[in-house]
């Protein structure tokens, strides 16, 4: 047993406007500080986005700590600054990305994964 925050595995799709690759990348590629910081802190362990290009759909997959202890991301100022800053690349639903939660259909796990990594898919907050 871990005096850690239990973890979870999550999926899930995001449209990006036609176009809009290139300035999505060079977004990311120049993350604000204090958002990459503010990721972190909410329990962040590792975060990926992947494009499929024909179609502008964007693919992210993310690992977290979830539990008690951890700041609320969703209504920081800094991810609401970054979400105005992504909605004129993204399509959105209101003040948010417009996005499809995934379901996990399959997970292959190493032994050398650590154990308290491995928790079933939630949908994102």
């Amino acid at each position: 047993m871990t005096d850690r925050n239990p973890v979870e595995s999550t999926a899930w799709l995001l449209m990006l406007k036609p176009g809009m690759a290139a300035e999505y990348r060079r977004r990311h590629d120049e993350i604000w500080p204090e958002m990459k910081d503010l990721l972190v802190r909410s329990g962040i362990l590792h975060y990926e986005i992947y494009l499929d290009a024909e179609t502008n759909m964007l693919f992210a997959h993310m690992v977290r700590r979830t539990g008690p202890g951890l700041p609320d991301r969703h209504g920081d100022p800094v991810m609401l600054r970054w979400r105005a800053y992504m909605a004129d690349i993204l399509v959105m639903a209101g003040e948010r990305p417009e996005q499809r939660t995934l379901e996990r259909m399959f997970c292959l796990t190493s032994d050398e994964w650590p154990a308290d990594l491995i928790e079933p898919h939630r949908a994102p907050e």
